[in-house]
C-alpha cells in the first residue's frame, strides 16, 4: 500500500507540473552540468552510456541525446514515460520502468547495462519512503554504474533546512537524510567526491504561505572505483510525517533548452501542515 501511496503521488506531482517548473533559474550561474561531466569524461576516461533515473518527462534525457550520449531513461511511472515520448519521439525506445527502491526492477535494469553514467536528479532518492529505503536506492544506483563510472546525484538533506526537519512538505511522501548518512553512504560504496553545488531556489510569498520559502539541494559528482561493494543500509526510523509545508511556486516562462545548466526539477504548491 506504501508503494502504490508513493507512486500515485509522484505520478500527481510529476504530471501536473509545468515546463517552467523543472529548471532552477538561480543556480546556473555557478556551474554547468555538461562541462563538468565532459571534463570528468576526458580526465576519467568515462564513456557514453547514461543511464538517467526518475527522468520525469525527458527533457534532460533529450539533452543528453543531444550532446551525443547512448541514453536510457527510466521513471516509476508510466504516464510520465509517456509524456516523455510524446515530448521527446527520439526517447521512445529508451525509455524503462523502474522502480529504483525495488530490487526486481533494478535486477531488470541492470540486464541493459552497466553504465558509464548513473544520474538521479531531482531528489529522486528523496522519494523513500525512510532512510533504509534511500540507502538501498543508493546502493542500486552505485550496482548500476560500470567500474570507473560518474553518479551524479541530488539530495535534499534535513541540515539544509532550518530546525534539520525530518520533512519539509506536508502531502508528499519522502524522507531527508542528514550528512552523517551521506558520508556513510559514500564511505561504504567506496566512491570519491569530485565535486558538489548547492542548488538554490527562492519562492516568493503567496496566499498560501506568508513568508518566503528557500528551497536547497546538493548536486553531487562521484567517481567509482574498480571494486565497489553495494553499502549496507543504515537502521533508522522509519519517516511518518512533515515539519514543513511548500509556498506556491513563481511561474516563469518555459525555457527549458536555454537552462541546461543546473537542470533540476522544481517543487509545485504544497498544503499548508
Amino acid at each position: 500500500m506504501r508503494d502504490a501511496e508513493r507512486r500515485r503521488e509522484i505520478k500527481d506531482y510529476y504530471l501536473g507540473i509545468s515546463a517552467d517548473e523543472i529548471t532552477s533559474y538561480l543556480t546556473p550561474a555557478s556551474f554547468d552540468l555538461w562541462e563538468s561531466v565532459a571534463r570528468y569524461r576526458r580526465e576519467l576516461t568515462i564513456g557514453t552510456r547514461w543511464l538517467e533515473v526518475g527522468g520525469g518527462m525527458g527533457d534532460l534525457a533529450a539533452a543528453a541525446l543531444d550532446r551525443g550520449y547512448d541514453v536510457l531513461m527510466t521513471d516509476v511511472q508510466d504516464e510520465l514515460l509517456e509524456t516523455a515520448a510524446t515530448r521527446h519521439p527520439r526517447l521512445r525506445t529508451r525509455l524503462q520502468r523502474v522502480d529504483i527502491f525495488d530490487a526486481r526492477d533494478v535486477e531488470a535494469l541492470a540486464a541493459r547495462g552497466p553504465f558509464s553514467i548513473v544520474a538521479a536528479l531531482g531528489a529522486v532518492l528523496n522519494h523513500a519512503r525512510d532512510r533504509q529505503e534511500l540507502a538501498r536506492g543508493f546502493g542500486h544506483l552505485v550496482a548500476l554504474g560500470e567500474p570507473g563510472s560518474l553518479l551524479i546525484v541530488d539530495l535534499m538533506l534535513s541540515e539544509m533546512f532550518p530546525g534539520h526537519p525530518a520533512a519539509v512538505w506536508a502531502d508528499f511522501l519522502h524522507v531527508l537524510p542528514g550528512f552523517d548518512d551521506l558520508a556513510r553512504l559514500t564511505r561504504s560504496s567506496a566512491l570519491h567526491v569530485l565535486e558538489a553545488h548547492s542548488l538554490y531556489h527562492r519562492y516568493p510569498p503567496t496566499p498560501a504561505f506568508d513568508a518566503e520559502f528557500d528551497e536547497r539541494m546538493l548536486r553531487l559528482f562521484f567517481h567509482q572505483g574498480h571494486s565497489v561493494q553495494p553499502p549496507r543500509a543504515p537502521a533508522d526510523t522509519r519517516v511518518r510525517g512533515s515539519r514543513r509545508a511548500r509556498p506556491a511556486p513563481r511561474r516563469r516562462a518555459p525555457s527549458p533548452e536555454s537552462d541546461s545548466p543546473g537542470a533540476r526539477r522544481a517543487i509545485r504548491p504544497r498544503s499548508r501542515a
